[in-house]
């Protein structure tokens, strides 16, 4: 009498249950540092498929690198380690309390390193009830 051997198969889905289980896990470190992100009447959607490298400054000055806490210049060496920096988007989280002085030379030095696709997150603002655009 002929059988099934379901172990391999359990074997399978277990490791891919794990494999999800821990990707969700690493994904949410790179936005892990929370910020108050400021609000925005216009904005495009970011693209779901790509996966950019997210930098943060909170209220503190403080620049983030992922989850990982870095200072200007470390940040520029380690994003120009990475490969076709020119094609990999960077995502800048900044927290709204933080003045235009601070962000200046981030985005100074991200433009001096060659990085072309740059957004800064944001919230849609949001808009009253019966007011005009």
């Amino acid at each position: 009498m002929d059988e099934i051997n379901m172990t391999p198969m359990i074997d399978v889905v277990f490791l891919l249950i794990i494999f999800f289980l821990v990707s969700s896990h690493l994904a949410r470190q790179e936005n892990r540092h929370a910020v108050n992100l400021p609000s925005a009447s216009s904005s495009i959607d970011s693209d779901p498929n790509a996966a950019p490298i997210n930098l943060t400054m909170d209220s503190s000055h403080q620049l983030w690198l992922g989850a990982t806490p870095v200072g200007l210049e470390e940040m520029i060496t380690r994003l120009t380690q990475t490969k076709s920096i020119a094609e990999t988007p960077v995502r800048l989280r900044v927290d709204q309390s933080v003045a235009y002085q601070f962000v200046e030379p981030v985005l100074h030095q991200i433009n001096q390193a060659g990085i072309r696709d740059l957004s800064i997150a944001t919230l849609p603002s949001k808009q009253r009830s019966g007011a005009s655009p």
